[in-house]
């Protein structure tokens, strides 16, 4: 009969819950700088969410610090890496396109 009994759901004990799930909640492109700052709070409050990362890549980008936002890619993907977590497949390739992206950047201005 114990083969039958269901898994019991992680307790907060030995689940490692983050403090910020994202900070684009409510996004609005006309106040970017809001955006920004909190990103920049919700990565202070933890630093090691990759999420949190590809979230003020975004907000940079729109700002038009493409430099900026490929360091935050570059750190998001090295957190992946370390990550001993499961990894979610959507964001490490939405991440390694936008690196992609940033090595054509550099690329074209090189050629320039």
């Amino acid at each position: 009969m114990a083969g039958c009994q269901s898994k019991q759901p992680p307790t907060p004990a030995n689940t490692s819950t983050p403090l910020v799930s994202s900070c684009l909640g409510d996004f609005r492109m006309r106040d970017l700088e809001l955006m920004f700052e909190r990103c920049d709070e919700a990565i202070e409050q933890t630093p090691n969410q990759a999420d949190l990362h590809r979230d003020r890549a975004l907000v940079l980008t729109l700002r038009g610090d493409q430099a900026k936002a490929c360091e935050d890619v570059e750190v998001a993907l090295s957190l992946l890496k370390q990550s001993k977590q499961p990894v979610d497949p959507m964001l490490q390739h939405e991440l390694q396109v936008r690196q992609s992206t940033c090595k054509q950047s550099r690329t074209m201005a090189e050629s320039d």
